[in-house]
């Protein structure tokens, strides 16, 4: 009997012995739970019973009890590996066994699910596009690819109005330049020449002093007024010795005159001249009471009539005064310059108070008359090469901004080539250079004759046309001439009502505040999206106008987003308009939803930065049946704007909110586990989406479960059933993202108990070794 008392001891101890040594083994092990032995006597019993002095039969191991006290946290770099701070279970399938453990170092597989160090695939709840959790346990996997774009539908945004903002658009006049010259293509000489007598040829030298000569040189019709006049010529001291000589005594007595004449002596070789120093102009030289016998009296005896001067072509657009009254009543006169370009008087108008004057030339070159075979061919004294119009087009948009500011060229749909001054400059044709000239037809205003250019000496020129607007208050009272070449007779019908100040986005002195913000196509592009705001007046005794009354105004990368207006002209009744929307405010500066626009982009074509489509989804505008809301998934690039929330009060202008559903393509960059066990993934284009949520599970009996190793354990009938749920939820801890629940195993416990056991064992098998001695002694007996 002592044997088996010894035995089941030693069996005990040797039990202890390996439940110490597992535990000292798992000390480092994630997740590990430590166990203990626990023991109880043996008493043998028979039919008959037993008394209370029978002695026991030795030690029986009744369990090995799991101690599922919670380990301490070490913390970790990496976001996948977990730990649960209370009770649960992470819940792992491993093979479609379903498993449950403590040991939280998850990661990734080449499929994107979580799995543990032995492949299970973590267990949680699935999450939507949207994010919303669903209920049913599945696998837990991270989306590794590329995550796609999705275009903006809603823009959302929440701004306040400066309600002291003024109103910058006001209702002015406008008329534009009608005369009969405006815009006629004139043809005349290159360059303006004098008037001229030529005197002949003088045979030198002459001795003046011996022979003299006297005559009377007279200018009329000349410009200035005070150049004209009459000059007593003396040549009675000197000899010339050329004609040039001759020249500089006739210009000293000229120019010593005490009213000198604006007329010059020249000397061509053997030739003598006399020009009128102003060019271009008609008037007349007189030479009279001569005198003496030399060669030079004689040649001025017989010499011809002068020959007047022509000016240069020029616009041959001329002078007229206008008379101005401001708002105060005050009264004020522009007259324009003879010959002066549109943009010159422009130019000059624009220096006027309340006044404000744009100008613009057009001309044409008519297909199949243009010749420039010798490369001389001249727009505005620049030469340009080209031989056909379309490389004429390409050549003068290339100088454009340089040597032809402000002036381009287009081929129309007849192959006339239409050319444009956008400030107004006189456009000026013609052949240069020592080459024979080519030709080509010039059409200015439609309806007016062609000009045919074929030499080297004459020009073409096209002059511009004047716009003029005057601010609320100011007038014209009247034009001297009144029929002028610049503006017919003006009637109630010249002038229209224009808007002042009117709104321009490339113009911040039209708009009171202004924001940008991006939204993105169907491909992910994106794009700036444009939203200006303008006060509107409002007149109490005006019943179309309203208070707190403001108009926004929208485009997504400068262009127009609008839908088409059908009553405009082909092919205008089919292109993008101006983006606006009316924007009311209660009293108390909060948004006045009812009178606000519904604000739908329904006709934004997505380009590229040079302007090409980008290949995205197109726009559905409201007369193709595009409406709000827009549907998801979008069926075109419409987008809403909602400005809930939007104020009006008397500060500074400020946006309080800005978002947008929309985002480009991004590649999974992180992911982060929350509190409750919600999965985020952060991507590269800013976004973070909800991937799904961990679940825990928890049982009645947790020492119930069955340990399976890798740190897992299975549900038995002692266990129960598991409750699974989200962390935190009833009885379930939380989860620590970035960390590890270490071993819970105590070491100095563990080799103290290891020492315990060392000393049952040496006691039981002492035990043994005195049993035998006193079988020994027994059997010795005789």
């Amino acid at each position: 009997m002592p044997f088996n008392i010894a035995l089941s001891g030693i069996r005990a101890a040797s039990s202890d012995l390996d439940v110490t040594g597992n535990n000292i083994a798992n000390a480092s092990t994630t997740g590990f739970k430590s166990s203990r032995v626990e023991f109880g006597d043996i008493y043998a019993g028979s039919i008959l019973g037993s008394t209370a002095n029978t002695p026991g039969s030795g030690v029986s191991l009744q369990n090995i009890r799991q101690q599922f006290s919670q380990g301490n946290r070490n913390f970790t770099d990496n976001s996948l590996d977990l730990a649960i701070n209370g009770t649960g279970f992470f819940v792992t399938s491993n093979g479609g066994d379903r498993q449950y453990t403590r040991a939280g170092a998850f990661g990734l597989d080449d499929d994107g699910f979580m799995v543990s160090n032995v492949g299970a695939r973590l267990q949680g709840f699935a999450a939507d596009e949207d994010g919303n959790i669903n209920g049913t346990l599945s696998d837990l996997q991270v989306d590794v690819s590329v995550q796609p774009p999705r275009q903006t539908t809603l823009s959302e945004a929440r701004f306040n109005l400066d309600s002291n903002q003024p109103v910058l658009e006001s209702t002015g006049t406008e008329f534009t330049t009608d005369g009969a010259v405006i815009g006629i293509a004139q043809q005349g000489l290159q360059e303006a020449t004098s008037t001229t007598t030529d005197v002949g040829n003088i045979t030198t030298p002459i001795n003046f002093a011996a022979n003299p000569t006297t005559f009377q040189l007279e200018l009329t019709g000349s410009s200035p007024v005070s150049g004209n006049g009459t000059v007593n010529i003396t040549l009675d001291a000197s000899t010339a010795n050329s004609v040039q000589d001759i020249a500089n005594l006739i210009n000293s007595e000229i120019f010593g005159a005490p009213s000198p004449i604006n007329v010059q002596a020249v000397a061509n070789g053997s030739q003598l001249l006399f020009q009128d120093l102003t060019e271009g102009v008609s008037s007349t030289i007189t030479v009279s009471g001569v005198t003496g016998t030399n060669d030079l009296s004689t040649a001025l005896t017989g010499a011809p009539a002068s020959v007047a001067g022509i000016a240069e072509v020029t616009n041959g657009y001329l002078a007229q005064t206008l008379e101005f009254e401001g708002p105060d009543g005050d009264v004020f006169n522009f007259t324009s310059e003879r010959d002066a370009s549109a943009a010159q008087t422009a130019s000059e108008m624009n220096a006027l108070a309340g006044i404000t004057a744009s100008a613009q030339t057009n001309a044409r070159i008519i297909a199949g008359s243009f010749d420039n075979s010798n490369n001389n061919f001249t727009l505005n004294g620049v030469t340009l090469t080209s031989t056909t119009l379309d490389g004429l087009a390409n050549e003068i948009n290339g100088l454009g901004t340089s040597q032809l500011a402000g002036i381009s060229a287009e081929v129309n749909s007849t192959g006339d080539l239409e050319i444009t001054s956008r400030v107004g400059a006189d456009l000026r044709f013609g052949f240069g250079g020592s080459q024979p000239p080519g030709t080509l037809d010039v059409i200015g205003r439609t309806g007016t004759g062609i000009q045919t250019v074929n030499t080297n000496t004459e020009d073409v020129v096209v002059g511009g046309n004047l716009t003029v607007q005057m601010e609320e208050g100011y007038s014209l009272l009247s034009a001297e001439p009144s029929v002028g070449n610049l503006f017919s007779p003006l009637t109630d019908d010249s002038f229209s009502e224009v808007a002042i100040n009117a709104f321009d986005p490339a113009d911040q002195g039209t708009f009171n505040h202004s924001t940008t913000s991006t939204v993105y196509d169907s491909l992910g592009n994106p794009h700036t999206l444009e939203q200006y705001f303008v006060r509107q007046p409002y007149d109490p005794n005006d019943p179309s106008t309203s208070p707190n009354h403001w108009m926004m105004y929208v485009q997504v990368d400068g262009q127009n987003v609008g839908d088409p207006d059908p009553t405009l002209p082909v092919p205008e009744n089919t292109q993008p308009t101006m983006a606006s929307f009316n924007v009311h405010f209660n009293s108390d500066g909060s948004l006045n939803e009812d009178l606000t626009d519904p604000i739908l982009i329904s006709n934004w074509t997505p380009n590229n930065d040079d302007g090409s489509a980008a290949g995205a989804l197109g726009p559905l505008n409201v007369l193709q049946g595009g409406q709000l809301p827009v549907t998801e998934p979008p069926s075109s690039s419409n987008f809403e704007i909602s400005l809930d929330g939007t104020t009006q009060f008397g500060s500074n202008f400020g946006v309080e909110r800005q978002d947008q559903n929309g985002y480009t393509t991004g590649r999974l960059s992180g992911v982060d586990i929350a509190d409750d066990g919600i999965i985020f993934a952060r991507f590269t284009n800013g976004e973070a989406q909800v991937l799904g949520q961990v679940a825990l599970a928890n049982f009645n009996n947790i020492e119930g479960l069955k340990p399976v190793g890798d740190t897992s354990w299975v549900q038995t009938a002692d266990s129960g059933e598991p409750v699974v749920g989200a962390p935190g939820s009833a009885q379930l801890g939380i989860i620590n993202s970035g960390a590890l629940e270490e071993s819970n195993v105590d070491l100095s416990t563990q080799l103290v108990n290891l020492i315990i056991a060392q000393r049952n064992f040496q006691a039981s098998s002492k035990t043994i070794e005195t049993a035998n001695q006193v079988t020994q002694t027994i059997i010795n007996l005789r």
